[in-house]
């Protein structure tokens, strides 16, 4: 039985993803928190440094020596660089794409301008801002999901957020803000580049991560991802954030990982961590799972009471 280290342990629906992975791996937990419920959960836990930290790398080392980790599943943008690295030393094998894949998604500029140069979205930043039209959208060029999103209506908006976030127009991506109905989609694929499977997730509410969502098939966004796939060759599981409008699909984002809505992927298709394992090394996948359509997710907040006296 395989051990499997889940990262990020106190995320949302991380808990959800290990109680399903339980019935065939051992499972593992950390996080840089230790004031969440992972720690008192059934799951050995460990407090790891944040993945910037220069010292995270070793940490993780530490925990595939002691618990013999052969697969671990990240959860944040900083972790993947470093686990990266770990893989290419063949310490351990990471549920995410390629190093190459990981850097072009963190560089959000970069990235808008590969799909555009393989025909997939035409989402292009803007190069000056004298060329910005509005209303627009901002964000860092590089940086994790919804950080420092905002919606630009002039030009004293954009000279307003560069002060706020002291940055300037280079390191900043600016694109047209596009209309549509918002999706966020699990990509899965294994470490052959072998396409498993597409979930659309159509947002019903997104505050900061998705609050709700719901499973549809659609036919446009499938192609978009497959591709993604075919073109850009991630060899591991991604989340795309994309818009769809009169049959056009506008991406703005890649998550190089597993998103917060991994859980609403488990319940209609698969536990992503669970597929990547079962399908690795295989060169085609003759019987994927059946994604179920209308599945809703609606995210609440729970409360966790643990006794901490001796």
């Amino acid at each position: 039985m395989k051990n499997v280290l889940m990262t990020c342990a106190g995320g949302a629906g991380s808990l959800l993803l290990a109680e399903s992975l339980k019935r065939t791996y051992r499972v593992h937990l950390a996080d840089a928190n230790d004031m969440n419920p992972a720690v008192s959960s059934e799951f050995p836990f460990r407090k790891i440094p944040f993945g910037a930290d220069p010292v995270f790398p070793d940490a993780v080392r530490s925990l595939i020596k002691e618990w013999s980790i052969d697969v671990v599943a990240p959860g944040a943008d900083e972790e993947l660089a470093p686990l990266s690295r770990l893989r290419e030393e063949h310490l351990v094998e990471c549920v995410m794409p390629t190093g190459a894949f990981i850097d072009l998604c963190l560089d959000k500029c970069a990235l808008m301008q590969a799909l555009n140069s393989e025909g997939i979205s035409h989402l292009l930043p803007f190069a000056r801002p004298d060329d910005v039209r509005y209303p627009a959208i901002a964000k860092p060029v590089r940086g994790r999901g919804s950080r420092q999103v905002h919606r630009l209506e002039n030009a004293s908006h954009l000279q307003g957020y560069l002060a706020l976030y002291d940055t300037d127009f280079s390191r900043t991506l600016v694109q047209p803000a596009v209309d549509g109905v918002e999706y966020t989609v699990s990509v899965v694929v294994n470490n052959h580049n072998v396409l498993i499977g597409v979930v659309p997730k159509r947002i019903l509410e997104k505050r900061g991560i998705t609050r709700s969502a719901v499973t549809e098939k659609n036919d446009i966004i499938a192609a978009a991802c497959q591709r993604i796939v075919e073109r850009l060759r991630p060899c591991g599981p991604f989340n795309v954030q994309l818009k769809l409008y009169d049959g056009v699909c506008s991406i703005f984002e890649i998550n190089p990982r597993l998103s917060t809505t991994a859980v609403l992927t488990e319940e209609a298709f698969g536990n992503e961590i669970e597929l990547y394992i079962r399908y690795f090394d295989a060169s085609d996948c003759p019987s994927p799972p059946t994604m179920e359509e209308g599945v809703a997710m609606y995210r609440t907040e729970t409360h966790h009471f643990v006794r901490t006296g001796d």
